[in-house]
């Protein structure tokens, strides 16, 4: 297992100094980097200046303060849809426990978990997450118009965008108390079924992916960068012209190691877009319900297929 760097990762600057407008020469080379990116990695390091050192740092206090709740507390964040309520730390098992918030980009979706979790209130988690959150989801919306645009999609995007719903999912990794020397698998190696998936973490890195055909890469994040991954959602979006993205977390550190996702799902159905299958791109899925492919996951015949889609929705 290699330890090989970021340098071998696209990284993508979309600083507001180095952004240009939609249209421009600027944006287009940008799209094209976008693409090529995803289509040859999976996914790729974005630089993002909008989310400040402080509200990076007060992020994760909070969820140092969410993670210490009592095991019954956290235990009331439930949800119907797999995955996005809390994954207990089962000892020798795994060395992570999650919890996670649906509908994340509306402020009453936060609430309603601040209150499950505090019920006589924590205005300041509410007020960070929230204000995070927005911040990550401008992010997310301009890779996605740029993926559009870069399609030459562009009269998808706002349709797209109207049926985007986001979870968030706090991962907090357990640092092994026996062995503590070895390195542990924190997260084993999976494909997300996101559309797209923006991961950040403190600065404590673990996070790998695998390129296609190619070797585990260990990711180094600083405090405002993000990896952005694809996940099964764009691949049957795409007819498999963009592929999702391997991805595991090893523990290596004694120090606690946090990390956030913001996974885009689209509400309704999806479906290829006619301008995605010709002579050499036959149609691949057939329109599938996007949620649905997550409840498929949380079954036996799901969970253990490397490509769920493909199982669940393929021709």
């Amino acid at each position: 297992m290699g330890s090989l760097s970021n340098s071998k990762l696209p990284v993508i600057d979309f600083s507001s100094e180095n952004l240009e407008a939609a249209g421009t020469s600027g944006w287009v080379s940008k799209c094209k980097d976008v693409l090529k990116a995803l289509e040859e990695y999976g996914c790729f390091v974005a630089v993002y200046d909008k989310v400040p050192l402080q509200l990076h740092a007060d992020l994760f206090n909070v969820l140092q303060e969410l993670f210490d709740l009592p095991l019954e507390t956290k235990r009331k964040n439930v949800s119907d849809v797999p995955f996005t309520g809390f994954i207990e730390h089962v000892p020798h098992r795994s060395f992570i426990e999650s919890m996670a918030i649906t509908r994340t980009e509306t402020l009453e979706g936060i609430q309603d978990f601040t209150k499950t979790m505090w019920p006589n209130g924590n205005n300041n988690f509410c007020k960070i997450v929230h204000s995070y959150t927005k911040t990550v989801e401008e992010l997310h919306k301009m890779v996605v118009k740029m993926i559009f645009d870069g399609y030459g999609m562009e009269k998808y995007y706002e349709s797209h965008m109207e049926s985007t719903t986001y979870f968030s999912r706090f991962l907090n990794y357990i640092v092994p108390q026996e062995n503590e020397n070895e390195t542990k698998q924190g997260l084993h190696p999976h494909m997300d079924k996101s559309f797209l998936t923006m991961l950040h973490q403190n600065d404590v890195s673990g996070l790998q992916i695998k390129p296609k055909n190619g070797e585990w890469l260990d990711v180094h994040l600083a405090s405002s960068d993000f990896l952005v991954l694809a996940g099964e959602g764009i691949m049957g979006w795409s007819n498999d012209r963009i592929d999702g993205c391997d991805h595991r977390v090893t523990i290596k550190s004694k120090e606690k190691r946090f990390s956030v996702g913001l996974f885009s799902f689209d509400k309704g159905i999806m479906q290829v877009p006619k301008e995605f299958v010709d002579d050499d791109h036959p149609l691949m899925y057939k329109p599938f319900d996007h949620i649905g492919l997550l409840h498929f996951f949380g079954t036996p015949e799901g969970y253990k297929q490397h490509h769920s889609l493909k199982a669940y929705t393929g021709l």
